[in-house]
C-alpha cells in the first residue's frame, strides 16, 4: 500500500505534464491565424458612392498578439496602390471600392507581423472579396428602337425582340426585367402618337419580346409611343434600380376597310358614307346617254392607304328588265342609258350599284341609285298663288312672309298637266326677278333683304315675276306676276334749313352772289370795272403734233362799261383750274372794245382782237406735259381796266415715240425637262401716254420659247434638254420700233440647268468570260464602263456597284471608280460552272438613276500546279503512262460535266498522247520511241478543256417595228401564251424584246422540248387605242446528235470561203429538209499507215449543225442503208471528180468488201470500249452519234485510242467525232441563225448522188436559233 501511493503520485504528475504540454503544444503563438490556415479571407461590401467606413467581415483579423504589445503589424501592397491601413486589427479603406467599373471581385495583399520578443517576421496573405451592391441602373443598348406592325397582324405575335439592357453590378443585380408602363403625356403629345400601353405586351419580363395585346387599326392610329422600363432584380426590393426607354410602334396600313362612296352631305361614320344613296331621272322616249346623278357623281375611294382602283357595276335592280336600260363604266362609274324608256315599262329603277376594290381581297360596298322615269315633257309647268296682291312692312327681317288682303301668307304651288295620279312628282325650283324676296321651302314668299324702304327715293311697290323650272334643267313654266306694297313705318326725323348772316362790302363789284337762299346785286357805276371773260378758266387740250399757228382755243372777255378790251399774257400759272375763257365788257364804245394778251414766253401767241390762241412753236408731250398761263384782256378806254382768266393747255400724246428696252441683257437659268416655264419677264418702256407695246422674239429658237405679245413673258414651249443645247440666246424686240439703236432690243441669254434626267448606260455590250476555278483572289475578271449623258457633275458621276445578293455577290465584286469586276473568294469552294454578276451603273445625282447589265462568267476546271517535272527512260514502250496530272476540284463537279484533255500545238503530238483517265484526270502516254541521243529533253503543253457554260451566252430578241411616230410608235413587249416551263427558263424584256433564259439547260426533259411560245408587240402601251402584232417562238437545244461533218477531198482550206461553206449549207437543208449552221473549217485529217493523225492539205473537214426547222418533225441518229466501205481521196477537181469517183467507190467496194468486213469484226470490241471512254472524254454538247460500227477515219484524236473504226466517204462523210470535238461558244460559233444561210455556188461545191432522204430518223433533233 506504501508503494502503490507513491505510484499514483507520479504517474499524476506525469499526466498532467503531458496535458499541459499538448495545451501548449495547440495554442497558436504570437503571427499565426487563429484558424490556422495560411491566409485571410474578409470581406467587405464595395463603397456606395464615396463611402469608405465599411467593415470587413471579420471586422477583426484573426491574428495572434495584441499590435504594439506582442506582435507589430504592416501591410505590403505588392500590385496597385494602397487601399487599407492598420486600425489595430482593423481594416480602414482609404478609398471608395467601386467593383463594378473596376472589375474587380476581389484584391490580394500580405500582411506582414513581427513577433516583438523574438523579431521574427511571417508575412501572411490577405485575400479582400468585394461584394456586389446594386448601384447601377440598366442601360439600354442600340436604342431608338422602332418598328414597324401591319394592322392586321394577329394577336400574341412578336413584334420586337431586340429589347435589351446591360447592368453592370454583378449576380442577380446585374440582370435585367422589361415591363411596360404608361407614357408621359407631353411626349406622346410631342411625337404625335398614342400610348402604347395596353395594346403591347412583354408576356416573360427577362426575355424583351414584344408582342401585340389588343388589335391594331391603322384608320385610327398609326404611331404608338411604347414605354419600356428595364429593372434589375436586387434582393431588396427598394433598392432596385431601373431605366427607362421608348419604343416605337409604325402601323403599316393593311387592306381591311371596305371602300365608300363619297358625296357632299352623306352621313358618315368613321369616315365612310353610310347608307348611300343617289338618283337621276330619264325622260319618256329619249336616249340621256350619261345619266346625271344627285347629289354628285358616283365616286367610291379606297377607305384604306393602299388607295387601289375601283370597280364599278351594278349588282341587281327592279324591275328585272333593268339591265336593258342601264349599265355603268367600270372605270369612272358613270351610268348610260342603253335604249329609251318610257312609263309603260316602269315609272322608276332601283339599282344597286357596287364599288369593288381590284385586290386579292376585293373588298367591295353598294349604294341605292333611283332613276325617275319622266313622262313625256308635253305641257310646261303651271305657278299658282293664293293671291297675286300682297304686303309687308318696310325693315321687316328675312323670312318675314308677304300677306294678303286677308291677311294671310301668300302660297306658290306648280302643277304640271303631263303628270298623272301615280307618276312621281319632280322637284322644283323657283326663279324670281328680284333678289328682295325668295321662296322658302314650303313654297311661301318671303323677304329676303331686311333693308326694305318705301320713302323716297326708293320704291314703294314691287312687281315681281316668278318661274318654277324642274330640278336638273327641266322644262320653265311661263313667268307669274305678283305685286308686293311696302307699308310705311315712322322711320324718319322732320329736318329745318337755317339762314345765314350775309355781310357784303362796300367796294364790291357788280357780282352775282349765291350764298344759302340770299341773293344780292350792286349796280354798277361810270368805268369803274374791269373786263369780264366768259369764263374764269378755259381748258384746251393741244396735240403735241399740232402745226404752227394751229388754233388752240378763243378767249373773250366783254368790258361791263362797254370799253374795248385788250388781251395779253402776263404771267404763268400752274395748278388753276382747266377752263374755256370768254371776257365780255358791258360797257358801250371804246370802252367795250376788248384786246387779248398773253406771256411771250408760252409757245403759244394770242389774236388781240378775237382772243384765239394759236400755236407758235412745236409742242412735245415728252418735253412738256402741260402749259398754264394768264390770258389778259384790256378795254380801250383811256383808264383802262384789265381782266385776267388762266389758260391751262394740256398737250395731247401721240404715238410718236417707240418703246425702248432699258436692260439690254437677260441672263437667266432655266431647269431641263420642264415645258412651258416661266423664263422671264422682259420690260420695254414707251414713253408715250399710251403705251402700245407689241412684243416679239426677232431670233432664237421659237420651237423652244414663246414670248406673250402684250406682258413680255418668255416661257419655253417644250421641255429643254441640257444634253442637247446647254445655251439659248434669244433676241427680243418690238413692232413698234424697227430700228436698230440702242435699246430697241434686248438678248436674253438662257442657261438650261441640268437636271440628272439620264441613267448611266453600259458603253459597249459585255460578253461573257472565262476564267479559271484556281484563279487568285483579286485577278481581274473584266472591265465594264458606262457614261452618263448628264452635262454636269454629280449628275453625270459614274459609280458601280453589284446588284442582287446572290452567289456572285460572294466570289465577285466591282470597284465602284473603274468597273473592274475582280474575283473575291475562292471558286473552288463552289460547283457552279457559271456565275451571272449583275453590275449596277448608278450615278450621284438626285434622284439616283442607275442601270444593269450582267455579265456571264464561266468557271472552268485546272491544275493545282502549272509545272511538272517527270523522268522516262529512252527504251520505254509505246502507250507507256509519262504522268497523271490530277485536275483540281473535280469531286465537287457533276461526272455529267463534259472534260478533255488535249496537247497544244506546240506541244509533241507525235511523240506523246493525253486522254482522260476513268478518275477524270489528265494521263500522258507515249506515242512513240524515245532516243536520248536524239533529244535528251521535251517540254509539253496541256489543255484542260471543260464546258463554257451551260446557259447559251446568248439571248434571242423579238423586235417589231411600227411606221407611226411619238406614243403611237412605242413598242411595248408581252408574254403571249407562255406555257410553264417557258416561264420557268426564259424571261422577256418589256422594252426591248430581248428574251433571255433565266436557268441552266442541265437534265431538262425531253418531252418539254421544243421551247414553244408567242410575244405579242403592242403599241401605244399607255392608251387603249393601240395595235398589236404577234410572232410565234420556238426554241430547241443543241446536242451531240445534232452535229455533223463534211469532208470535202480535193478542195483547199485556204480556198474553201465562208460564203461557199454557207452555199454548201443551203444545199444540205434543200435535201434534209433541215436547218443547218456553220461551226468551223478545219483541214481534213486521216490516219496514215503507221496509225498516226495525219492532215490533208488538199481537203477541207465542213463542221455543222443540224437542227428541226418549227414545222419538221426528224428523228437520230442518222443511220447510212449502205454498208460502210472505205475510200481513197480524189485527186480531181470536185466538181468534175464526182462521177468518177462514184466510179471508183463502186469498182473499189467489190474489192475491198471482204477485208472492210473482217476489220470491221475484229474491231468490234475495240469500237465498244472506244465509246464507253468517248462518252467520257467527250467535250461540247453538240454532236451526232451514229448507231452502227464505224471504219477508221480522219477524226480520230490522236489523244484517243487510234482504232476505233469510223465512217467515212469520198466526198460526203457523215461521221462524227466524238472525242476530237472543240466548241465555240462565241455569238458567232455557238448556235446558228437563218442569217448565216445563203444560196448554194454549185460551181465550187456539189453533191454525189447520195440523198438525205435515205437516211432514217429514231430520235428527235434538238435545235435552237436565234431571232
Amino acid at each position: 500500500m506504501a508503494r502503490v501511493g507513491p505510484l499514483i503520485q507520479r504517474w499524476t504528475v506525469w499526466f498532467l505534464v503531458c496535458l499541459l504540454h499538448g495545451v501548449l503544444e495547440a495554442t497558436p503563438g504570437p503571427c499565426e491565424v487563429e484558424t490556422g490556415q495560411s491566409s485571410i479571407i474578409v470581406d467587405i461590401e464595395e463603397s456606395r458612392g464615396d463611402q469608405v467606413n465599411q467593415s470587413t467581415v471579420p471586422a477583426i483579423l484573426p491574428i495572434v498578439g495584441e499590435p504594439d504589445v506582442d506582435v507589430i503589424l504592416s501591410t505590403v501592397f505588392p500590385k496597385g496602390p494602397t487601399l487599407f491601413e492598420l486600425d489595430g486589427k482593423r481594416l480602414q479603406l482609404l478609398e471608395p471600392l467601386d467593383r463594378d467599373a473596376e472589375n474587380l471581385s476581389h484584391m490580394v495583399f500580405q500582411l506582414v507581423c513581427q513577433v516583438k520578443s523574438t523579431k521574427k517576421r511571417r508575412t501572411i496573405p490577405v485575400i479582400v472579396r468585394v461584394s456586389d451592391i446594386n448601384d447601377n441602373a440598366p442601360v439600354f443598348q442600340g436604342t431608338p428602337y422602332v418598328t414597324t406592325v401591319p394592322e392586321l397582324v394577329s394577336l400574341g405575335s412578336t413584334i420586337f425582340d431586340k429589347i435589351r439592357a446591360v447592368d453592370i453590378d454583378a449576380g442577380v443585380n446585374g440582370l435585367s426585367e422589361y415591363f411596360i408602363i404608361p407614357g408621359d403625356n407631353k411626349t406622346l403629345e410631342a411625337e404625335n402618337a398614342v400610348d402604347g400601353y395596353g395594346y403591347f405586351a412583354i408576356p416573360i419580363p427577362h426575355q424583351g419580346q414584344v408582342t401585340v395585346n389588343r388589335s391594331l387599326d391603322y384608320e385610327r392610329t398609326q404611331k404608338y409611343l411604347v414605354t419600356i422600363v428595364a429593372s434589375d432584380r436586387a434582393r431588396d426590393t427598394k433598392r432596385r434600380m431601373s431605366a427607362t426607354t421608348t419604343m416605337t410602334v409604325n402601323v403599316q396600313d393593311d387592306d381591311d376597310q371596305d371602300p365608300s362612296f363619297i358625296y357632299k352631305g352623306c352621313s358618315l361614320n368613321e369616315g365612310a358614307c353610310i347608307n348611300p344613296e343617289y338618283s337621276s331621272y330619264v325622260n319618256s322616249g329619249v336616249l340621256a346617254g350619261i345619266l346625271s346623278i344627285e347629289p354628285e357623281k358616283i365616286q367610291a375611294v379606297d377607305m384604306d392607304t393602299l388607295n387601289d382602283r375601283i370597280k364599278y357595276s351594278i349588282e341587281s335592280g327592279e324591275p328585272e328588265s333593268w339591265g336593258t336600260y342601264f349599265g355603268i363604266d367600270e372605270a369612272s362609274g358613270a351610268v348610260r342609258q342603253l335604249v329609251v324608256v318610257d312609263t309603260s315599262v316602269a315609272k322608276k329603277f332601283q339599282l344597286v350599284i357596287k364599288a369593288e376594290e381590284i385586290s386579292e381581297a376585293k373588298r367591295f360596298t353598294t349604294a341605292k341609285l333611283t332613276i325617275t322615269v319622266r313622262p313625256i315633257d308635253a305641257s310646261p309647268p303651271v305657278v299658282s298663288t293664293t293671291s297675286d296682291d300682297g304686303h309687308v312692312e318696310e325693315n321687316s327681317p328675312r323670312g318675314t312672309k308677304v300677306l294678303d288682303g286677308d291677311g294671310q301668307p301668300i302660297r306658290l304651288s306648280v302643277s304640271d298637266p303631263d303628270l298623272g295620279p301615280g307618276d312621281p312628282k319632280p322637284k322644283y325650283t323657283f326663279e324670281l326677278t328680284t333678289n328682295l324676296f325668295d321662296i322658302d321651302k314650303d313654297g311661301f314668299l318671303i323677304v329676303n333683304d331686311e333693308h326694305l324702304d318705301r320713302d323716297p327715293p326708293n320704291q314703294s311697290t314691287y312687281r315681281v315675276q316668278i318661274v318654277a323650272r324642274e330640278a336638273n334643267g327641266g322644262a320653265a313654266s311661263a313667268p307669274h306676276l305678283v305685286i308686293v306694297r311696302l307699308l310705311d313705318q315712322n322711320d324718319n326725323a322732320p329736318v329745318i334749313s337755317k339762314t345765314q348772316l350775309i355781310t357784303v362790302p362796300a367796294s364790291l363789284e357788280p357780282a352775282a352772289v349765291y350764298k344759302g337762299i340770299i341773293e344780292l346785286l350792286v349796280a354798277p357805276g361810270p368805268n369803274t370795272r374791269p373786263p369780264q371773260f366768259s369764263s374764269r378758266d378755259y381748258y384746251a387740250p393741244v396735240s403735241e403734233g399740232a402745226a404752227i399757228n394751229s388754233t388752240v382755243t378763243t378767249v373773250t372777255a366783254k368790258d361791263p362799261e362797254s370799253e374795248p378790251v385788250a388781251y395779253s399774257i402776263v404771267s404763268g400759272l400752274t395748278g388753276e383750274l382747266v377752263g374755256y375763257v370768254h371776257a365780255t365788257d358791258i360797257d358801250e364804245g371804246i370802252n367795250a372794245i376788248v384786246s387779248y394778251s398773253i406771256p411771250s414766253n408760252v409757245p403759244f401767241m394770242i389774236d388781240n382782237a378775237t382772243g384765239m390762241i394759236t400755236t407758235s412753236t412745236e409742242l412735245d408731250y415728252e418735253d412738256t406735259k402741260d402749259y398754264a398761263f394768264v390770258v389778259t384782256a384790256t378795254d380801250g378806254a383811256i383808264d383802262r381796266r384789265f381782266g385776267t382768266a388762266s389758260v391751262s393747255v394740256l398737250v395731247d400724246d401721240v404715238p410718236d415715240e417707240p418703246p425702248i428696252f432699258p436692260q439690254a441683257l437677260y441672263s437667266v437659268h432655266v431647269p431641263e425637262n420642264v415645258p412651258n416655264y416661266p423664263v422671264v419677264k422682259v420690260h420695254a418702256e414707251d414713253p408715250d401716254t399710251l403705251s402700245e407695246i407689241t412684243y416679239t422674239i426677232i431670233k432664237g429658237d421659237t420651237d423652244s420659247f414663246s414670248i406673250d405679245r402684250k406682258t413680255g413673258m418668255i416661257r419655253t414651249v417644250k421641255a429643254l434638254d441640257r444634253e442637247m443645247i446647254t445655251r439659248h440666246e434669244i433676241i427680243v424686240g418690238t413692232e413698234e420700233n424697227n430700228g436698230e439703236g440702242n435699246g430697241a432690243t434686248t438678248t436674253v441669254e438662257v442657261v438650261v440647268d441640268d437636271k440628272n434626267d439620264n441613267a448611266p448606260q453600259f458603253t459597249s455590250v459585255v460578253r461573257p468570260v472565262t476564267i479559271e476555278d484556281t484563279s487568285s483572289i483579286g485577278s481581274l475578271v473584266d472591265t465594264v464602263a458606262a457614261s452618263d449623258a448628264d452635262a454636269t457633275a454629280p449628275n453625270n458621276r459614274v459609280r458601280y456597284s453589284l446588284a442582287g445578293r446572290g452567289k456572285a455577290s460572294v466570289y465577285f465584286h466591282v470597284e465602284p471608280d473603274s468597273g473592274a469586276v475582280r474575283l473575291r473568294d475562292d471558286l473552288r469552294k463552289e460547283t457552279d460552272s457559271e456565275y451571272t454578276v449583275d453590275i449596277q451603273a448608278y450615278d450621284q445625282g438626285e434622284p439616283v438613276m442607275s442601270s444593269v447589265t450582267s455579265l456571264t462568267v464561266y468557271v472552268r476546271l485546272g491544275f493545282p500546279d502549272t509545272l511538272y517535272t517527270e523522268h522516262v527512260t529512252e527504251d520505254s514502250l509505246n502507250s507507256t503512262l509519262v504522268r497523271v496530272i490530277p485536275i483540281w476540284n473535280k469531286s465537287k463537279h457533276s461526272k455529267d460535266t463534259p472534260l478533255k484533255c488535249l496537247l497544244t500545238n506546240s506541244s509533241q503530238k507525235a511523240v506523246f498522247y493525253v486522254k482522260l483517265t476513268e478518275e477524270r484526270d489528265c494521263a500522258i502516254y507515249l506515242n512513240s520511241s524515245l532516243d536520248y541521243e536524239t533529244l535528251t529533253e521535251y517540254s509539253l503543253e496541256v489543255q484542260l478543256e471543260s464546258i463554257q457554260g451551260l446557259i447559251n451566252p446568248d439571248s434571242s430578241r423579238a423586235m417589231a417595228k411600227d411606221k407611226d411616230s411619238g406614243d403611237f410608235g412605242k413598242i411595248e413587249y408581252r408574254k403571249n401564251a407562255w406555257t410553264k416551263s417557258a416561264e420557268e427558263y426564259f424571261s422577256l424584256d418589256t422594252d426591248t424584246g430581248v428574251i433571255s433564259n433565266i436557268k441552266t439547260f442541265e437534265n431538262v426533259p425531253k418531252d418539254i422540248i421544243p421551247f414553244k411560245f408567242n410575244v405579242m408587240a403592242k403599241d401605244n402601251p399607255k392608251s387603249d387605242n393601240s395595235k398589236t402584232a404577234r410572232v410565234s417562238v420556238v426554241i430547241n437545244l443543241l446536242q451531240k446528235d445534232n452535229q455533223m461533218i463534211i469532208e470535202l477531198a480535193d478542195v483547199n482550206i485556204d480556198t474553201m470561203t465562208a460564203l461557199q461553206a454557207r452555199s454548201l449549207l443551203y444545199e444540205v437543208e434543200q435535201k434534209s429538209g433541215l436547218v443547218a449552221g456553220l461551226e468551223k473549217l478545219t483541214p481534213r485529217l486521216y490516219l496514215g499507215e503507221n496509225g498516226t493523225l495525219e492532215s490533208d492539205p488538199k481537203g477541207t473537214s465542213v463542221w455543222l449543225y443540224l437542227a428541226i426547222d418549227a414545222g419538221v418533225s426528224v428523228r437520230a441518229p442518222l443511220v447510212a442503208v449502205e454498208a460502210p466501205r472505205r475510200t481513197q481521196i480524189a485527186a480531181a477537181p470536185l466538181a468534175s471528180a464526182v462521177p468518177a469517183a462514184l466510179l471508183a467507190l463502186a469498182a473499189l467496194v467489190l474489192v475491198a468488201a471482204t477485208a472492210a468486213t473482217a476489220y470491221i469484226c475484229a474491231s468490234w470490241n475495240r469500237y465498244k470500249k472506244h465509246k464507253e471512254h468517248a462518252v467520257q472524254q467527250q467535250y461540247g454538247t453538240l454532236s451526232m452519234n451514229v448507231a452502227v460500227p464505224r471504219p477508221a477515219s480522219g477524226y480520230e484524236s490522236s489523244e484517243d485510242d487510234h482504232a476505233a473504226p469510223r465512217y467515212e466517204t469520198q466526198v460526203l462523210n457523215m461521221a462524227v467525232d466524238d472525242a476530237d470535238l472543240q466548241l465555240d461558244f462565241s455569238s458567232n460559233n455557238h448556235a446558228f441563225n437563218v442569217h448565216n444561210v445563203q444560196a448554194s455556188d454549185n460551181d465550187n461545191v456539189t453533191f454525189g448522188k447520195r440523198n438525205f432522204s435515205s437516211y432514217s430518223y429514231d430520235q428527235p433533233i434538238e435545235t435552237t436559233t436565234e431571232l
